[in-house]
């Protein structure tokens, strides 16, 4: 009886191992309209949503504290220099910390993404964003197209086909 105990044990363990190192679900977008996102950056310059139209725009809602999000963040990193030069912006959305401790984690990790602060996290709620890390995939048009709430690779497989796939939906500048 033992044995029996401790071999379902191990297919317990086993399955929960897998499945906490599965991706999250990217989902199509099935809400309205993209909410607004007017924020101040850790250099103090404004960035406007609005103005990065013609762009594909990754906006991650993350925090420090969070450990799925401070995973996540190198993959976005890297997602932004594998698509330099292509008409991609990257986000990353602070969830209610203040500049003092998000400035010494991106230090610290070698982040050098926009980082838009939600101290009092009213982008969040506009967002409905109901757990972290939560990220929003916006079409050059300024649609939201696709969200997932967990920790992603996104500098591979699944998640830079999507990118990519919005990427080639961007009209070539004409000269």
């Amino acid at each position: 009886m033992l044995g029996v105990l401790r071999s379902v044990a191990a297919v317990v363990i086993a399955a929960a191992a897998t499945a906490a190192g599965a991706e999250a679900d990217l989902k199509p977008w099935k809400g309205k309209a993209t909410p607004p996102l007017a924020r101040m950056d850790l250099d103090g310059k404004r960035v406007d949503l609005k103005g990065l139209r013609g762009r594909v725009v990754i906006v991650n809602f993350w925090a420090t504290w969070c450990d799925p999000c401070r995973d996540e963040m190198p993959s976005l990193q890297r997602l932004k220099a594998k698509l330099a030069g292509r008409a991609l912006e990257v986000l990353a959305v602070n969830y209610g910390e203040f500049p003092e401790k998000i400035t010494q984690f991106v230090r610290k990790e070698n982040i050098t993404l926009p980082v838009l602060l939600d101290t009092q996290k009213d982008a969040a709620r506009d967002w409905k964003v109901g757990g972290l890390p939560m990220t929003f995939v916006v079409d050059a048009k300024g649609r939201v197209r696709y969200w997932v709430f967990g920790e992603r690779d996104w500098s591979e497989g699944d998640s830079l086909k999507v990118v990519e796939k919005l990427l080639a939906e961007v009209p070539r500048a004409r000269h």
